[in-house]
This record gives structure tokens, sequence and C-alpha cells, in this order.
């Protein structure tokens, strides 16, 4: 075995070059302060996981920072192969250099250095973030590593430095602990410094830092990796108990002298000579108002508006600002030069501010922080106008007047001053004006089951309305269609018309969406009712803390924002006979969320306002109780509106009064056909649903027999073989149940075509398609039903029966399974001794037992006691008035009572559906001749 500790060849080192130093890899030994790990013991341990080593060692001194990292993985498999075959390194070459030190291949003993034979790093500037407008400095060393196979070792380790030019002899070093369940032979993190020089340290809770050992005039802070596992943490805890586990070790001593060393770069950059054209400019915004806070509004338009952004990290440029001038005249710039651009214009017109350093990710956490420039990403300005503190950030966008204070979501500030400061808190307060306003006005007037036409007007303001003006400036077609296609698609609308327009004055883009939405009534508890659910959502609160050591942790807010929302809602009939829960004015403020609402009834308009506003923040622990109690009380008494009790169904209007009532809404229904994206089939889905709703089903057709040719599927054909066989055309719904069936054979689809061919001649086919389904253990209370049905009805009354009884025998407690039983016993006049108590098993077994009392009423019919049948089917109409069953049955049932409004129950049952009549007839189920 050779591993020698340093072979290097003398020419790598010697590489001819013209580059500036730092701008290509050097090559050398490992530097003596390095203590290196045990590699030889770890290639020797089998039971080591495919990483070997990841080494990092830090070397603080005079004002330098050298990171060190050692890496070595065995290439176990051809994916480890792929994806370690080309290595890349980076560094900072304004800063300091790339250091080499090993690259190795470790193959069955032999040490391979793919150095001495000459292989080297190539060069290569890698801006990673150009599309965010980042030009970072960062150089790219990059190899593919020649000769690597499967089994070998591979082993780089380099060193880089860095000497900051913004810190002076200040230093700062951090490194992310990596934690389990990371696999690893040997890994740790070691940080060094000398003795006589002050240094402080500072990581997360969970990790354990002893005090540093002293060893050769060197203080050594030692973490051993990985860490344990972290225990679950809520993700709506505040960011300081979520954040990960990184090691901080710096010079400064706290935020004030960090704040004082960075102080004079910032305050040289913004000086302004003499003839300047940013004080030319500044005069300009004074001559054009004289309030400050305008003037405050119209500089930081300026610096968003007319400075592009690129982050230039060149030449110190990641803590160093370019000067406002240098800025003015490029036309770009990152946050510390548009902030400087800012400031001094600001200065300029006698407005007191400075700059200051945010964390946009850190939020919370950072006064726990060591006070480190790592501890920030983000710079803006503070100024004081009157008393008022101002958050201004030029990279931000769309700031005017209107939403001057508002204050961003960064929780704490360090300003940069003369002698230093302290951290310094952003408080917070609500939005002057709405991030979003929305005005929603619904037509309901064609009835409580028919769809609603819609107008919404969406208002925004401020970054939110920004993305706007580009969308307007664009005027493309195509991403209109697709705003509407998103915004219709999740929340079931259909989109006819979508129009934007943007006021850059105000900065206020407006998005107006016309369209179809379905009915916001819905059926429960027997009644029909509407609530605002998007309200109810907005004020949930119920945090999850059920875990004992979660019990503590409070709940991060979201913040700051406000919206406000207006909605308007044409009741059918003029509102006649509408009742209103929880109407009226209130107020509710509750976890940092607070609400003002109105809601009302007026003049046939349900009406209603809203304001909402959030503030950035917490919920303490102990506040967390009453902080749900509360929610929970607030959404017990969301608004809810109650129709009367006979309101008008569509199937209770006249072919003509449907008609008419459908035309608009149809009308809308074409226009979002025609707007939305030719590939875009959802509107025509829901106008053949909406056709199929009123009855028309050779219109319904018709979109059906476009959806078929454009997205043909199982579930599209099995849709148009219904609608084929209610219009009669029994050979084409078997034709296309069978092509749904083909598609995809699932036990649903063989059940329905089993059901067409037994009811339409070919019982003997329907039983052996049955019985070649495989079914799984959930349907097999549905397919054992329809195979008794299908044996009954091929003349083995006898063997059906057996086989639905020993269903039940199987899922006793199961309703359908019971219910099941009561109707095959009603269809085929069996067993009705024992059957009105099997069907009132199923009744009270069912979690809506409106088909349950549907059978019952046909055991009651069979046995001639048409009065009990009419209970029955009155009861399972009031629990869902479209069971089109039911009001076929009731016919039938009047019409034998001699009642003769029971042909408009008929007529009823067959409108909604025709096949009825062949089903029922075929087993004597009919109005007396």
């Amino acid at each position: 075995m050779r591993l020698p500790t340093a072979a290097v060849s003398l020419t790598a080192i010697l590489l001819s070059s013209t580059a500036q130093a730092g701008e290509e890899p050097l090559y050398s030994a490992t530097p003596d302060w390095v203590e290196e790990a045990d590699f030889v013991g770890l290639v020797a341990d089998e039971s080591v996981p495919a990483e070997l080593l990841r080494d990092w060692q830090y070397r603080i001194e005079d004002g330098v920072v050298l990171a060190y990292h050692d890496f070595a993985i065995r290439v176990d498999n051809p994916q480890a192969l792929m994806s370690q075959n080309t290595q890349t390194l980076t560094w900072l070459p304004d800063k300091g250099d790339l250091t080499i030190h090993r690259f190795e291949i470790y193959r069955e003993g032999e040490l391979i250095d793919l150095v001495e034979q000459g292989v080297t790093f190539d060069v290569l500037r890698r801006e990673r973030g150009l599309e965010q407008r980042l030009l970072d400095g960062q150089l790219t060393a990059s190899v593919s590593v020649p000769g690597l196979r499967e089994g070998d070792v591979l082993r780089i380790s380099h060193t880089v430095s860095t000497d900051d030019q913004a810190l002076g002899e200040e230093v700062q070093a951090t490194q992310f602990l990596r934690s389990e369940p990371w696999q690893v032979g040997f890994a740790r993190t070691v940080m060094s410094w000398p003795s006589d020089e002050d240094m402080y340290w500072r990581a997360e809770d969970r990790v354990e830092l002893s005090q540093p050992v002293e060893r050769d005039g060197y203080n050594y802070l030692t973490v051993d990796l990985p860490l344990e596992e972290a225990d679950p943490m809520p993700q709506d805890a505040p960011y300081r108990f979520r954040r990960p586990p990184v090691l901080r070790v710096g010079s400064f001593e706290s935020w004030l002298e960090l704040s004082a060393v960075m102080y004079p770069h910032f305050e040289d950059a913004a000086a302004l000579p003499e003839g300047s054209p940013i004080r030319e400019r500044a005069q300009e915004i004074m001559a054009q108002t004289s309030d400050p806070r305008a003037r405050a509004a119209l500089a930081t338009q300026l610096v968003q508006d007319d400075i592009s952004y690129l982050l230039n990290g060149l030449d110190g440029g990641n803590y160093l600002p370019q000067s406002a001038a240098e800025t003015w005249e490029n036309r770009y710039g990152d946050c510390k030069a548009k902030s400087v651009l800012l400031l001094s214009l600001l200065r300029e017109m006698g407005i007191e501010s400075e700059v200051v350093l945010v964390s946009t990710r850190q939020g919370d956490a950072v006064p726990e922080l060591l006070p480190l420039p790592a501890a920030f990403d983000h710079m803006i300005v503070h100024a004081i106008i009157d008393g008022t503190d101002y958050w201004l950030d030029g990279t931000s966008a769309a700031t005017r007047l209107a939403n001057l204070a508002d204050v961003p979501p960064f929780y704490h500030a360090l300003p940069l001053r003369d002698g230093g400061a302290q951290l310094m808190p952003m408080v917070q307060r609500d939005l002057a004006v709405p991030q979003m306003a929305m005005s929603m006005d619904f037509d309901h007037s064609r009835g409580v089951d028919f769809p609603a036409l819609f107008t919404m007007e969406m208002t925004m303001s401020g970054p939110m309305a920004a993305g706007l003006e580009s969308v307007v400036d664009a005027n493309d077609p195509e991403a209109l269609r697709s705003m509407a296609t998103s915004f219709g698609g999740s929340e079931g609308l259909q989109v006819s018309n979508l129009s934007v327009a943007y006021d850059s004055e105000n900065a206020v883009g407006t998005v107006v969406i016309e369209g179809i939405a379905q009915t916001s009534f819905s059926w429960t508890d027997g009644r029909l009712r509407f609530s605002d659910e998007m309200m109810e959502d907005d004020l949930t609160f119920n945090p999850d803390r059920a875990r004992p050591e979660w019990r503590d942790i409070p709940v991060a807010t979201e913040g700051p924002g406000r919206v406000q929302i207006s909605f308007a809602m044409t009741l059918p009939e003029d509102g006649e006979g509408y009742e209103l829960e929880n109407g009226g004015s209130y107020e509710w403020d509750n976890a940092n969320s607070r609400l003002v609402n109105y809601i009302g009834i007026e003049n046939g308009r349900m009406i209603g306002t809203s304001d909402i506003f959030m503030t950035l923040g917490e919920v303490a622990a102990a506040d967390l109780p009453e902080a749900r109690r509360t929610a929970r009380r607030f959404a017990a008494s969301t608004p809810e509106v109650t129709p009367p009790q006979d309101v008008t169904w569509r199937w209770e209007l006249s072919s003509d009064e449907r008609a008419a009532l459908a035309a608009p809404i149809l009308e809308a229904y074409e226009a979002a056909i025609s707007f939305a994206d030719e590939d875009d089939q959802g509107p025509r889905y829901a106008r053949a649903a909406f056709l199929r709703n009123v009855y028309d089903y050779e219109a319904a057709l018709a979109d059906y027999d476009v959806l078929i040719e454009e997205e043909p599927s199982a579930w599209v054909y099995a849709q148009r073989a219904l609608l084929h066989r209610r219009v009669g055309d029994i050979d084409a719904a078997i034709a296309d149940q069978r092509e749904a069936y083909e598609l995809n054979p699932s036990a649903a689809n063989a059940r329905t075509l089993a059901d067409l061919l037994t009811y339409h001649g070919d019982a003997e086919e329907a039983l052996e398609l049955l019985r070649y389904t495989p079914v799984a253990e959930d349907d097999r209370v549905y397919h054992d039903d329809d195979l008794g049905t299908a044996m009954a009805i091929a003349g083995d009354v006898d063997g059906g029966s057996a086989l639905i009884e020993e269903m039940v025998a199987d899922f006793p407690q199961n309703s359908t399974a019971l219910n099941g039983d009561c109707w095959f016993r009603g269809l085929f006049a069996t067993q009705l001794d024992t059957a009105l108590a099997r069907c009132t098993q199923a009744v009270e077994r069912a979690a809506n037992p409106s088909n349950a009392i549907d059978s019952r009423a046909l055991i009651h019919f069979r046995l001639g006691d048409f009065e009990q049948a009419l209970a029955d089917l009155d009861q399972a109409l009031a629990m869902s008035p479209a069971q089109a069953a039911s009001h076929y049955l009731r016919g039938i049932v009047r019409l034998h009572a001699g009642d003769e409004g029971g042909r408009e129950d008929l007529e009823t049952g067959l409108l909604m559906a025709p096949e009825l009549e062949t089903i029922y007839s075929f087993h004597g189920i009919a109005p007396p001749q």
C-alpha cells in the first residue's frame, strides 16, 4: 500500500499563466495547520459508508479565513460514477485563492495521483444567478475525472482563502452542520484561531459546543458530525425554532461594532460631488411637491423604476457598494447600490435617512445570531419623517405615497451609523391600502340550482400589482388565457372574458373576470344553504401542538397583509323568503388577524364587505388555546343564507321557462369556449354538464361528440353512453360503454355495461362479463348486487337472491348491501314478508338514507300499502329533491291510489331519467292501465 502524504508535481505548481493572482487554481501540499483525518483507516474499514470523509477545517488569522475541505467517496454503482465523474470547486478571486492539495484515486491498494499525472482543473466563470440579475464574481474550476471506475475511492482536498476588503481586519466564518440520517465514515468541523485574538462563536441550541481547546498558540473549536437528527418541528413555528444548525465564528463583539465597521463604506459611496445629476434630480422632485412624504415616495419610485437590478460582486462588491454616482451612470445596481442612491436623494432633499441591513429569511432569529455580516442578505433605507419610521426598498416595486408607510416583513434592521448601532425592531402597522381589493357580483336570479353569471374585479396595489404592468404591455391573448385557466381551474369557474389594466401613476393593476360559476347553494341536512366558505378558510386557526414537546412553541403569523372584499349576489325570486343567519356588522380580532365585516340582504341582493388585516408576528404558546376557541366561535357564527322551503326547482319549470333562463348562461358558456385555449376543453365539459342538468340531452350529446374527437377517454365515452340511453339510442349507448370498458376495464365500467345489456336483451353476456371481472373487496357489494340482478333477469331469481343473501351475511352492517337486498326483493317481488325489516335496517345504517327509503317505498307498493309508500317517497324527496327514481315511483303510486296528480311526478321522473320507464316496466312497475 502506497499513500504518500503529498506527491505534487512541480510542473503543476509552476504552471505558466498570465492571469492575475487568484484567477487560476494553485497546487500545493496540505498546509501544516491542518490536522489530517485517518484516511488509510477509513479505506481499510469495509463497514464505512460510501461517503468516507468530509473534513471542514478553518484557520482564522490576521483578517484572513482559510477554509480547508477534504472529501473522499467510494464509487459503488453506475449512478455514483456518473455523479462523481465531473468535479467542480468555486471561489471568489477578488478575495483570495483556490489551492488544490489532493486530487487522487485509490484503487485496490494503489494510489493514482492525478495532479502528478498532469490533470488540472479548467477555469470558467459560472454566474449561476444571471436569471436573477446576479453577477457574483465567482469562478468555477471544473474537471472530468479521467479513468474513474466503479470500486474506486475518489479524494479531493482544497483550501479557499478569503480576505474580505469590506471587513478590514475583522473576519467571519460559517459552516452548516449536517445531521443524521446523513451517513459518513468520518466528518467534523474545526475552527481555529490564534489564542491572543478575540474571537466569538455560536451555534443553534441543539449543537453541544464545548469550549475551545488551546494548543500550540491556537484555539481549536471542534464539532463532530453528523449531529443527532433534529426533532420534528411544526412548520408554523417562528424561524428561530426551525433554522438549520450552523457554526458561526467571527471577530465582531456586538452588532454595534459590526454597524460601525460597515458604516464608512456606505457613507463614502453616498457622497455627491458638486454638479452631480443626482442633485439635479433631487431638486426636480422638490419642485414637484413640498410634502416630504411625497418626495420620499417619488425618490423611491425613481430608484425602483430607473435603476435595474444587478448584483455586481466583482472587486469586493458582495459587501462594498457602488457609489451613487456610478449607479446613476450605469443605471444598474444591487440592493446596496440602490440603497446608497436612494440615501443620496433623500439627504439632498433634507430627509433624515440611513441605510440598514436586514434579513429576508432569518427574520425573528437575527437577535439570537452571532453578530456577523452573514446574518443579513439585504439592504434598504430607513427614513424618519415627522417622527415616523419609513422603510424604503429600492429593489422592490410600485412604491407610491399611498403605500409608503408599509413595513416590510423583516422583523429587525441594523442601521449603519458612525459609532455603530444596535438592532432596531421594525414595528409593524396596518397597511394603509389593501394589497388586493376584490369585488364580486354573482347573478343567481335564475334559480338556486342554476349556475350564476359573475363579474369579478381584482384591484392590486404595490409590488403585487407590478407584475401586471408587463402583462398589459405585452398584450398577449395567450397570457390572458393562461391566467384565466389558472383562475377558473382552482375554483371550478368558467371564464368567458378576462381583461387587465395597469395605472402606472398610482401603481394599481386591475383584473376583470367574467364567467359562469356553479351554484353557490348546497343541499345540507334537508335544506338548501349558502355560507361563505372562503371567509371560514381565511379565519381558520388550528395550529398543531399536540406533541408535548411542541406545546411551548409559538405560532408564526404571516404579514403584513390586507385584503378587501365586497360581495353581492342577486338572489332568485327577488330574495323573497330568503333568511340570513349571523348577519350584520361585526369585528373580529384573533391571532394577529383582524376582520371588519358586514353582511345583509337588501332589495333582493345579499351584500357583504370584509376588510382583513394580517400582522407579521407570532402568537405565544400560552395564548394558543384561547386563540383556537375564538376561531371556532367565529366559524360557528359564519353568515348563512337559507332559501324558502318552497323554492322553485329547475324540473318544476316548463321547457320554455327553462330554455329562457338557460339562454344567457349558454351564451356565456359559448363565450368561454371561444375565449379558452383551443386545447382547453374545460368550458365545453362544463356546458355539457349544464345541458344535461337542464335536460337538453341532444345538445349535450353534441358537446360530447366534440370531446370524443378532442379528448377521448373512458370517462367521456361513459358519459356519452348515458346520454344515448337518455335519448333512447340503446345500440349507441352499448357501443360507447363497450369502448369505455375497453379503455378502462374497471369494475364500475363493467357493471354499467352489464346493466345496459341486462335490460336490453342480453342478460347472458352481462352475466359472463360480471363473472369474469376482477373485483376488489371494497367494490364487492356493488358487484354482487348487479350480478344478482342479472341472474334474476336471466331467469334464476333464487340464485340471484341467494347471492345477495350471502353478500349481506358477509357485510351485515353495510347499508349499501342491506339496501341492495331490499331493492332486489322489490324489483322481483320476492321474500316480501321479511323485506320491510331488511329495508329498515338499511335506512337506519345509512348516512344519507334517501336511497334506502326509496327502496322501502317499493316494498310498500308491492304489498299494496300505497299510503306508507307515499310517506316514504315524500321523505326521500325531502332529503334528495333531485332523486329521479323517487319522483317516478311516487307518480306510479299516486296513480294506483287514484291521484291523477301522479302524472306530474311521472313526467318529472322521466324528464330527469327517461330510461326509468324501460327499467321499471320490465319488472311490472308501471302506472295502472
